[in-house]
This record gives C-alpha cells, sequence and structure tokens, in this order.
C-alpha cells in the first residue's frame, strides 16, 4: 500500500513539473486545486487558493465575501490578512449584489470618497480598483472573490477576468462541500447532545439531575457563559429558575421572574424565539436577577418550551463565547427545546405518578380496613395487605380476580349476613352487608360495594372496602346487656315508687297538705317519665328482635291523634306553644295497634313542642295518599307512586335539622349535635320500629332556620308490603 501511495506521489509530482512547462497559469490551478483537495478548514482552504490567486492576477489584496440567509456580507478571509473583519449588509453593496444577481464578474473603479464602511475598509487597505466574482454552486449564490489593486485604473484583461472566474467556481464548491459537513456535524453533534438527555430522563427519577443535564449540555453545546431552564407556574403566571450553571455552578434556584416580565417572559407569550445582542439598549430586559447575583449580561438567545400545544417554560442562553447568537443557532435550540419540552414533562408525570403511587401505596398499607379495588371488568387490579389477610391469602394472589368472586367466598365463610336498615335504602349507590365469619373465633366483617368514578364523573371501576366490624360488635352487644340489664332491675323498684307515691296521695297514710300534693304529683310524672323511657327500651329491643306482638284493630285516625294530643296538652300550654290539626275530609279506618301508633304520634309532637319557641304552632294532620293530589296544604313533599297510605304529619317551626342527620336521628341513641334540648335519643328509634312493623315507613323533611315536618305512612290494606 505504501509503495502505491509512494508512485502515485510521484506520478503526480510529474503530472505538475509536466503542466508548469505548459503554462505557468495552469500550475497555478493545479495547486489550487490540491490545496482545495488537502484543506481541513474552510479558512484554510480560502487561505490557500488566495495565496496562489493573488500574484496570479497580479493584484495588491484578493478577499472572499461570504452571504449568509440574512443576507449579510462577511469577509470570510482575505490575502494579506487583516485584524478586522467587517460585517456588512447586502442591500449596502450594490458592485455585490449586481455581481450575484447576473451571476457574471464585476468591475469598479475609484473607491469613492464617503463614510460607507466597504468604502472605508478598501481606502484603508490603499485598494482603488476590485473584481468580483460570484461564488455559485448548485445554483445557489454563496458570495463573492474580490481581486482588489491599488491602481485607480486598473484594467483586468479577460485572462485574469477568466482566471478567477474558473477559481470561484471550485471555491464555490468547496464552500458548499464545507457547509454540508458542518451541518451534518452540528446535526450530530445536536442529536448526540439530546440522546445524552434523553439517556438521563430515562435512568432517573430526580428532575433537578434532569434539568441540571439539560443546562449543563447546551451551556456547553452553544458554547455560553451561563444558561438557565424556567417553568411555567400555572397557578401564577410566574417563570421559576429552576436551574442555572454558571461557570459550572449551580444558582438562582427558585429565584422567579414576575408574570410577562423580561425577554424571558415575551417568549413565553408570544411562543417565539428571541435574539438580544445588546440587553442594555432592550427595554424588555428585567435587570434584578443580574443584579442581584452580580452577573454580567450581555446578549440573549431566549426560547420556549412547548410540550403538547402548551408553554411549560424557556430556555435561555446569556453571552456567547465566540461572537453574537445568530438565527441558525435560535432555530437548532428551538428544535432541541421541543424534544427537552417533551422529556421535562414526562420526567415531571412520572414523578407526580410515582409520588401518588407512593402516598397510595402507604395509605393502603397503613389503613386498618381490607381495600379491593376492580376495573369495569370486575377484575381486581389493587388489594391491600388487610384485605389479603380477611381474605387468607396473598395479596398477589387477589390480584386479576373477579371482585364477584371474593364476595362470593366471604359470604360462603359466613353463618350470618345481616343487611343494615340504614344500608338497605336503593338510591344510596352504595352495597352494604354484615358478616358473621366461621372460625377459631368469631369474627364480623362488614363488606361496602360502591362504584368509583373518574374526573369526569364516568364509570371507572368498583371498590370493594372490607371493614372489621368484630370490636363495634361486641360493644354494642355489651351496651345491649347493659340495657337490658338496667331496664328488667329498674321496672319493679321503680313501679313500687309509683305506686306508693299514689297511696300517699289518696291520704291512706294519712293527711297530705296541698303544697305535699303538687311536691307528689312533680315525684309521679318524673317516676313516669322513667317507666315510659323503660318501656321504650323493652318495645325497642322486642321490635328489634321481632318478638314485638301488635294488637291490630280497625281504628280511626281521629281518635289516635286526639289521644295523643290529650298526652301533651298541659306541656303544650306550659311552653306556650298552641296545638292545631288540619286532617283531611275523609280518612277512612286503619287497622293498627292503636297505643302503640298513640306512642309514636305522642313522641313526635313531643319533639315538635320542645324545640318550637314560645307563641308558636304545632300543625299535626293527616290524609289518604292514592291516584289523587294530595291537599294544597299539606307539607309533605314525598310522593308515593299512586299506592294508598295514610299519611299522618306533625309540622313544627324550630331550628330545623340537617340533611346529614335526617337517617341518624332515627338510630337508637341518634341525636342532632349542638342542641340546647336533648333528650335520650330513643323517641324516634322507637318511633321507626313501630311504624316498619305495621308494614310502614318514617321519614323527616327539613330546612335548617325553618323547621321540620315529620311524617310516617301505614298502608290503608296489610297487603301492601315494603316502603313508600
Amino acid at each position: 500500500m505504501d509503495e502505491k501511495r509512494q508512485n502515485s506521489n510521484v506520478h503526480t509530482a510529474e503530472f505538475a513539473e509536466w503542466i508548469a512547462g505548459i503554462d505557468p497559469r495552469l500550475d497555478a490551478l493545479t495547486r489550487i486545486a490540491q490545496a482545495i483537495e488537502t484543506a481541513t478548514t474552510l479558512d484554510e482552504l480560502l487561505l490557500l487558493s488566495l495565496v496562489e490567486l493573488t500574484p496570479l492576477v497580479h493584484a495588491d489584496h484578493t478577499g472572499v465575501l461570504l452571504i449568509d440567509a440574512q443576507r449579510r456580507a462577511t469577509v470570510a478571509c482575505e490575502y494579506p490578512r487583516h485584524a478586522d473583519a467587517p460585517l456588512f449588509v447586502l442591500d449596502d453593496l450594490p458592485a455585490v449584489a449586481e455581481s450575484l444577481r447576473t451571476r457574471r464578474p464585476v468591475v469598479f473603479r475609484a473607491v469613492p470618497e464617503d463614510t460607507h464602511p466597504a468604502c472605508a475598509m478598501l481606502r484603508a487597505r490603499g485598494l482603488q480598483s476590485v473584481l468580483l466574482a460570484p461564488l455559485v454552486a448548485q445554483d445557489e449564490s454563496l458570495g463573492v472573490v474580490a481581486v482588489c489593486s491599488s491602481q485607480v485604473e486598473r484594467d483586468f484583461d479577460p485572462e485574469e477576468v477568466a482566471l478567477t472566474r474558473a477559481l470561484s467556481g471550485q471555491i464555490a464548491a468547496a464552500v458548499a462541500s464545507f457547509r454540508i459537513r458542518e451541518s451534518a456535524e452540528r446535526r450530530n453533534q445536536e442529536l448526540n447532545t439530546l440522546n445524552e438527555i434523553a439517556a438521563t430522563v430515562t435512568s432517573t427519577l430526580d428532575t433537578r439531575e434532569v434539568y441540571r443535564l439539560v443546562v449543563q449540555q447546551l451551556s456547553d453545546y452553544f458554547h455560553v457563559e451561563a444558561g438557565s431552564l424556567l417553568l411555567l407556574d400555572d397557578a401564577t403566571g410566574d417563570l421559576e429558575f429552576v436551574m442555572t450553571i454558571e461557570g459550572g455552578e449551580e444558582k438562582l434556584a427558585g429565584v422567579r421572574v414576575p408574570v410577562g416580565q423580561g425577554v424571558v417572559g415575551h417568549v413565553v407569550r408570544s411562543c417565539q424565539w428571541e435574539i438580544v445582542d445588546d440587553v442594555n439598549a432592550d427595554p424588555r430586559f428585567y435587570r434584578k436577577v443580574s443584579d442581584d447575583t452580580g452577573f454580567v449580561t450581555r446578549s440573549i438567545l431566549c426560547v420556549p418550551m412547548i410540550a403538547k400545544g402548551r408553554v411549560i417554560g424557556a430556555i435561555e442562553l446569556l453571552n456567547k463565547i465566540d461572537g453574537n447568537f445568530d438565527p441558525d443557532e435560535a432555530a437548532r435550540l428551538t428544535r432541541m427545546a421541543a424534544f427537552i419540552a417533551v422529556a421535562i414533562e414526562n420526567a415531571r408525570l412520572f414523578q407526580q405518578v410515582t409520588a401518588g403511587r407512593d402516598r397510595m401505596a402507604a395509605i393502603l398499607h397503613s389503613t386498618a380496613d381490607g381495600i379491593l379495588m376492580a376495573d369495569m371488568h370486575g377484575v381486581i387490579q389493587i388489594a391491600n395487605p388487610r384485605a389479603a389477610q380477611v381474605c387468607d391469602c396473598a395479596e398477589a394472589m387477589l390480584i386479576g380476580r373477579r371482585i364477584d368472586d371474593v364476595v362470593a367466598e366471604l359470604q360462603a365463610r359466613a353463618h350470618e349476613t345481616i343487611v343494615p336498615a340504614w344500608g338497605a335504602d336503593g338510591a344510596v349507590p352504595i352495597q352494604i352487608s354484615d358478616l358473621a365469619l366461621s372460625g377459631g373465633i368469631q369474627r364480623f366483617v362488614r363488606l361496602l360495594r360502591l362504584p368509583v368514578y373518574d374526573a369526569h364523573g364516568e364509570p371507572h371501576g368498583e371498590l370493594l372496602i372490607v371493614r372489621d366490624i368484630t370490636q363495634e360488635r361486641e360493644l354494642e352487644q355489651l351496651r345491649e346487656d347493659y340495657t337490658h340489664m338496667l331496664v328488667h332491675d329498674l321496672r319493679a323498684p321503680l313501679t313500687s315508687i309509683m305506686n306508693g307515691i299514689m297511696m300517699i296521695q289518696r291520704g291512706l297514710g294519712g293527711p297530705v297538705t296541698n303544697q305535699q300534693q303538687d311536691l307528689l304529683k312533680i315525684a309521679y310524672q318524673g317516676s313516669q317519665t322513667m317507666l315510659e323511657l323503660i318501656n321504650n327500651l323493652l318495645d325497642i329491643s322486642k321490635m328489634e328482635q321481632g318478638q314485638m306482638t301488635l294488637d291490630l284493630k280497625p281504628l280511626p285516625i281521629f281518635g289516635v291523634i286526639d289521644q295523643a294530643i290529650d298526652r301533651l296538652r298541659t306541656l303544650a300550654e306550659s311552653r306556650h306553644v298552641r296545638i292545631e290539626q288540619r286532617l283531611a275530609a275523609y280518612l277512612p279506618p286503619i287497622e293498627v295497634d292503636g297505643e302503640k301508633i298513640v306512642r309514636v304520634l305522642q313522641n313526635l309532637l313531643d319533639n315538635a313542642i320542645k324545640f318550637s319557641p314560645a307563641g308558636a304552632v304545632v300543625t299535626v294532620g293527616a290524609y289518604v295518599t292514592g291516584p289523587h293530589a294530595p291537599p294544597a296544604d299539606v307539607p309533605v313533599q314525598t310522593t308515593f307512586d299512586g299506592q294508598e297510605y295514610l299519611v299522618v304529619w306533625v309540622e313544627d317551626h324550630g331550628p330545623g335539622i340537617p340533611a346529614a342527620y335526617f337517617e341518624r336521628i332515627f338510630e337508637k341513641f341518634g341525636q342532632v349535635r349542638g342542641r340546647k334540648v336533648r333528650g335520650t335519643g330513643l323517641g324516634l328509634t322507637f318511633c321507626r320500629l313501630a311504624v316498619e312493623a305495621h308494614a310502614g315507613r318514617i321519614w323527616v323533611e327539613s330546612t335548617e332556620g325553618v323547621g321540620s315536618v315529620f311524617a310516617f305512612a301505614l298502608p290503608l290494606r296489610r297487603d301492601v308490603q315494603g316502603s313508600a
């Protein structure tokens, strides 16, 4: 191989000597061609070409002007060398513009004595006559070759023009080749930079590390003194410096630029890149950051970061080290910013998802309830350790199973399944059931199944909560046992006390004064109240266990209402509350246990009187439902879909009841918090159980600050079952 190369060099030298012997000009062109082939940089190529061209055309000075996309003409190289390399606008160089337009050589002589920068440059170099030859390659005008002479009336002969034109063609082809190679190298470097950024984004969960690498890579790639990454705060509109690297050090983290301020604010608002060559001449420059840090900002290149059609921030590069920023760099940074924006947005979203997943995992592992989450097809996607413990299997064994199968297995293990009355309302989308699980130790669990919706309110899946209520049931049973014991132990002595009081009132123990009679009356009424409380507890217990026997007889509701009012007339008078009746014209007899329904009405009227202000009116009414609309003066809003019920209602104008307590007040010991007047919390429980024992239902309609309406509905025929 070395021998072949040596033979080739010998032949080339022999060819060059043969050419030189024919014509010295051909020898010079050959050397220029060799220089073009061997040059490693564009500057070297141009200089070697001009060194050969200058003596060949008997010139005092030669140079090359290159034109960029913004029609700017730069002195890329000249011979002899000069320190300055002026920048001109093509429109200010008519001779150059004409040569490029006609693509023919142009000669002008006698440089005028004016202040134009191009003329001043020629005079400074002692030049008077200029020959311009266009540089054209691939049908693109790249610039001109200038052959200059100090003679005012220098004539360039046709051979000199032809030589210059021939050389310009070679130079143009070489310049085009160098530009293509430089563009490819820049693009390759750009891709390498993006690849390094992408590799970091995919290999780390630390967004700060992503920010640092992005800024460092861009600062190195574009050769700047400092670079910053700013993200938009959607809540305030401010731009926050999340990373700034200056001289290899991280700075400015957390510093904010107010909404719309600075060049960066303009870029984010307009979604267009900006180049500022002199910040002191730009009124948009936000000086506070530079003043606070002491960093001297001279020039800025800023581009927006856009991800999924939304501006998320901006990239700002400061003080280009080797010259000024140009539109080509802005275009490159814009392309890179598009990729970086998506990478950063994905990294942020991934971190949010990861943080959310970790929080969810912490909640699932720390909660005392078992949780199973199923998708739209009923397949379990999430299970926590507590759910696995209740189901007697590992978490992994639950994932992928159907939630219906898991519930069925739990129900199969239960020797008792109870649906709480408060969980049987079909209007509530929650399915509730209590299971008594068999095993070494009896355990009670409550299953709550409810739908899961996405942010748009669309069904997304199903959630099953398995709650251990063993302790709750044990406490409830303990309370029941204690209550029953207390009631039975109190009833006999309380009856004896009441009988003794009655005997004393009748004078069996001797004369009784009027004052003593009043005291005995108060004692008897208190004892009677206690006895009613005990009877309520006993009746509630019997009805809950299904042991209450009803003495059903057809009775007119008028008489039932009158009895209840008579029992509370004294209480109403003492509180200055008036009781009114608003009964429909026709009320048929209804088969009920009269004493139980009287006590229901008595409890409702008692509450209405207690919570009414002095001078108020409590109204009790009744009507029959059916195919016809109820009377216009009825305050009950509930409808019955044409079924026949006898509805009895009690209206007061007290403080009203919050909607959250509509169900709670009918449970044992359930009361509205914060009320000055308090009771035992058993009266409404008795009302509910007594009405339900008659196959009816009871409810409340109330508005806070206006008053309440308690109503119950009893079926006119005993074959009507269920709720209204």
